[in-house]
């Protein structure tokens, strides 16, 4: 494989992660999660499912909408094609000039952080997609605030404490952020068990690839047993319960 790819210098593991997708199905529409029905069937249909299950939570076109967080364009490029009037972000500027090379100019997009975006636009829907748990849970709600009364989440967290450094968010100290900016949650899907799949299929899959991995990322060795081992420990976690994985609607 060239080691002229679009996503070698991604940040790592994100670059890993794309690495496998390419090679195993063939094209990286999404970078989120799957939600598999049988652990057998592909990646690519688990995680089209998960789009459409979180498609089917937002208001109907032409309303405008907030995504928060776009890994490469995909989803925002659909609500585009499907008559929404949608806006995305992200603080990551390699995913931003991916975007933009693949869709040009077709898509309005902004290289800023949640946090920092003009709180003088309104929406009819704020919704992140794995991207929640990047954000301060007091500080996401407060500004979501000022933009919307509707916010859709599909994200994982912490469904009990956990004692380790960059653990996911307390997903009940991220209702009662909510609860605390005047957001009542609405519906809460426990998709747990359908997202799981998706670290066991890394997991499984990087040790063929080592070798391919150092030599064109320029990774180490060490750089994917730790992540074949933080994968494991990962699965284990939302084996036990600890982890979990929530499809979350919220209103004012």
């Amino acid at each position: 494989m060239s080691p002229q790819l679009p996503y070698r210098d991604f940040y790592y593991p994100l670059n890993v992660f794309m690495y496998v997708l390419s090679n195993e199905e063939r094209a990286v529409p999404y970078l989120h999660y799957g939600l598999f029905e049988d652990p057998a069937e592909s990646i690519a249909a688990a995680q089209e499912r998960s789009t459409e299950l979180l498609l089917s939570r937002l208001p109907p076109p032409p309303a405008t909408l907030l995504e928060v967080g776009i890994g490469l364009g995909t989803t925002l490029a659909r609500l585009a094609g499907m008559g929404y009037d949608a806006t995305g972000i992200t603080p990551d500027l390699k995913q931003i000039a991916m975007v933009r090379e693949r869709y040009s100019d077709q898509l309005r997009v902004h290289g800023i952080a949640f946090e920092n975006f003009d709180e003088t636009a309104q929406f009819d829907c704020v919704f992140f997609q794995e991207s929640s748990q990047y954000i301060d849970a007091g500080a996401l709600f407060q500004r979501a605030s000022d933009l919307t009364g509707h916010v859709v989440v599909i994200d994982e967290f912490a469904l009990a404490p956990v004692d380790t450094p960059g653990a996911l968010h307390s997903l009940e100290r991220f209702v009662a952020a909510a609860s605390e900016h005047g957001f009542q949650k609405i519906e809460e899907l426990d998709l747990s068990l359908q997202a799981a799949p998706t670290v066991q299929y890394f997991t499984d899959r990087l040790p063929a690839y080592r070798d391919r991995l150092v030599s064109d990322l320029a990774l180490t060795p060490q750089q994917i047993d730790d992540l074949i081992e933080s994968g494991t420990r990962y699965h284990d976690l939302y084996r036990s319960g600890v982890y979990g994985y929530r499809l979350l609607v919220f209103k004012r």
